[in-house]
């Protein structure tokens, strides 16, 4: 791990909304010498590590479909056409979003980390110190966590930052395992520091809880193939939510419905364009990402979640799980029990097989679509259970950013999209970042030759 010493950030653009989930006063920016002297100072800091949270939103729901059978990419945009057409290109802009918004995310819950421990308020008690920099470190490790699935080795920053901008910091990529050693420490105080809940259901939903983090331990472990850590975790979640009490449409017509363990809050201060990008132009959208006949052939008669996930318009399916185009405050689920009971299901099944559990969880997901409860005649073996739970994955998830990683965790981007070249599993590191640190920052194998 590397400590950098650094200036600390001279303002931290907080850009931070009047939301409904947070009672704090927007903050545009805050100079060194008014930061964190008040409590009320680490409470818009945090809300400004949220904001980089949702900044970079729309791209952790589109880019994890872009290569996948789930859409179709087209001239509207070239940048995801290159991605959906499998060119994984190291000038694409859309990496180097990736990259930077997710090091501006790093780098505002190390000033967390690094500056709200010396606050003396007699009116900022002890606890709500810890809450705050538990959701940094929560913050902090869903953020690498993804820099990991997307990029590989990357470099380990853990000290604010004048800039988060890389090359301004000469900084090397650190080994994977070093990078995960730091997402499992800031993973287990946010497990332990988090708390159950917050004043209000909607601000439970926006902020971070315990149950958010061992949402986020259930998905790192399943990535792993470390599956009695990842059934362990999802129990955790289980013991606290276990029924899936929503129809599936309500979990996108509503907002924050009970099954959703976080999800970033969007309003009119801090809007979304994931609504105009997949609705057709009838209905005012640009349809810039267009829905692939693939995914639609693959649901069951009856299977109420095709109702719910697509429309037609304009002569073609489209994505009608983001809706609101003209608010622009469609929310975004990052995790909710559907995924917990299916990566549990997984999990169990691949600790052994047959697995009451495994199947049980697996058709209650089933039955909420509206299907009918699969036997042990059915999944007789591991390899047909693989094949059912996966696919069930693809149509519960779907559009919800997470079909690419799970093709690769499985082992798929060969036998489904045909990419047999393992480089595939990373995607580039952006070139504007290696041409301004070269000797520091060499591209992931096989790209930029």
């Amino acid at each position: 791990m590397k400590n950098l010493k650094y200036l600390l950030l001279a303002g931290i653009a907080l850009w931070v909304g009047a939301c409904d989930v947070i009672d704090q006063e927007p903050v545009d920016s805050v100079s060194n010498e008014q930061l964190f002297t008040k409590g009320a100072d680490a409470q818009a800091a945090i809300i400004g590590a949220y904001k980089g949270v949702l900044d970079n939103g729309f791209n952790y729901m589109v880019m994890a479909e872009l290569p996948t059978k789930n859409v179709r990419g087209n001239a509207l945009n070239r940048q995801f056409e290159q991605i959906n057409n499998l060119q994984f290109l190291d000038d694409n802009g859309y990496y180097n979003q990736l990259w930077t918004q997710n090091y501006l995310i790093i780098n505002r819950a190390n000033t967390i980390l690094a500056r709200v421990p010396g606050i003396q308020d007699p009116s900022f008690s002890e606890q709500q110190k810890k809450q705050i920099l538990a959701e940094a470190r929560m913050i902090r490790a869903f953020a690498y966590f993804n820099m990991i699935r997307y990029f590989g080795d990357v470099p380990l920053i853990t000290e604010p930052t004048a800039s988060p901008n890389l090359p301004t910091l000469q900084v090397r990529r650190d080994n994977v395992n070093d990078v995960y050693a730091q997402v499992f420490q800031d993973l287990e105080v946010a497990r332990t520091d988090l708390p159950d809940s917050y004043t209000s259901a909607l601000q439970t939903k926006g902020r971070l809880t315990k149950m958010a983090a061992h949402a986020l331990a259930v998905r790192i472990y399943l990535y792993r193939k470390e599956f009695d850590k990842a059934s362990t975790a999802a129990d955790a979640v289980l013991a606290q939510k276990s029924k899936l009490n929503n129809t599936y449409a309500a979990l996108f017509e509503d907002k924050n419905a009970d099954e959703s363990i976080w999800e970033l809050q969007y309003d009119n201060l801090n809007p979304n364009t994931i609504a105009s990008t997949y609705l057709p132009p009838s209905l005012g959208g640009t349809r810039m990402i267009q829905v692939h006949p693939d995914i639609v052939a693959q649901y069951e008669a009856g299977d109420s979640r095709k109702a719910a996930t697509f429309a037609v318009g304009d002569g073609e399916e489209y994505v009608k799980k983001y809706t609101r185009r003209v608010s622009r405050d469609d929310n975004f689920i990052i995790f909710r029990l559907a995924e917990v009971l299916l990566s549990k299901a997984e999990a169990a099944a691949e600790v052994a097989y047959p697995n009451a559990t495994s199947l049980a969880l697996l058709n209650q997901v089933r039955v909420r679509a509206g299907l009918k409860e699969l036997t042990s005649a059915d999944v007789p073996d591991l390899a047909s259970f693989r094949q059912r739970i996966y696919k069930e994955r693809r149509l519960e998830l779907c559009y919800e950013g997470h079909y690419w990683f799970d093709l690769v965790r499985t082992d798929q981007i060969g036998p489904v999209l045909g990419l047999t070249d393992p480089k595939y599993k990373l995607w580039p590191v952006p070139a504007v970042e290696i041409l301004r640190n070269p000797n520091l920052l060499p591209q992931n194998p096989g790209y930029g030759d």
